[in-house]
């Protein structure tokens, strides 16, 4: 695994240094041993390591980057938040004694913006350095959630579009807040249009009144004469005397 922590480290040593005296004390059986129990302890570094960076994507793909040397680091440091050209202080390690403090320090900062992207703090962080198998395991097998790269690359980048804004997502069943907007005046005519002609005055516009009920003849006209009355009506004359007997 890359960049592991010191105490680690002297496991490893330990374990590396007594596997190659038995490995040279005893016959080709003891080589086999030694590199079948190598591989072991790599899968099993490597392996939630993977099962992590598939809970991280997309900045976690490729997962199986988790059993590749110093690509695995390049992807958790996008994971992180930090530049993978922080990759080149790998090339500490070359320097004895003081590049391996270095490069110590530089994981555990790399180590703490993974804890913060899967929202655990300080003592998460102590975890992961001093039992990494352990807490890279809680991690992919755990409730941790990512929450997108906590380094100062991924805050500069914005936040994850798969997350809410600041605030939360809006309560149901409560107003939004705001009045209405109210509607705007209307274009004005384009030039050479004219304005349209005003509205008809106040009780302008309605039907006339209905002639009153009767037999009425309508007014005449101006300028012309009323006609003449009709005739009153004349009695039947009276009937004559009947003659004395």
């Amino acid at each position: 695994m890359v960049a592991t922590s010191r105490l680690w480290d002297e496991v490893w040593e330990v374990f590396v240094g007594q596997a190659i005296i038995g490995a040279t004390t005893t016959n080709g059986g003891g080589i086999f041993f030694f590199v079948v129990l190598a591989l072991l302890f790599y899968v099993l570094s490597a392996l939630p390591m993977w099962g992590t960076f598939q809970k991280a994507s997309p900045q976690g793909e490729p997962a199986w980057a988790a059993f590749v040397p110093i690509y695995n680091f390049i992807v958790l440091l996008r994971i992180a938040g930090r530049p993978k050209t922080w990759a080149w202080f790998l090339l500490l390690a070359l320097i004895p004694t003081l590049g391996g403090i270095a490069l110590f320090v530089i994981w555990i900062i790399v180590l703490n913006d993974v804890s913060k992207s899967f929202g655990h703090g300080g003592g998460f962080t102590v975890g992961l350095v001093l039992l990494p198998i352990v807490f890279w395991f809680i991690l992919w097998l755990g409730a941790s959630r990512y929450r997108g790269p906590q380094g100062p690359s991924g805050l500069a980048a914005g936040p994850d579009p798969g997350y809410p804004p600041i605030g939360g997502y809006p309560q149901p069943g409560y107003p939004q807040q705001g009045y209405p907007q109210q509607g705007g005046y209307p274009p004005p005519p384009p030039p050479g249009a004219g304005y349209p002609p005003p509205p008809p005055p106040p009780g302008a516009g309605y039907p006339p009144p209905p002639p009153p009920a009767g037999n009425y003849p309508p007014p005449p006209q101006p300028g012309t004469a009323y006609p003449p009355p009709p005739p009153p009506p004349t009695a039947p004359p009276p009937a004559p005397d009947a003659p004395a007997s």
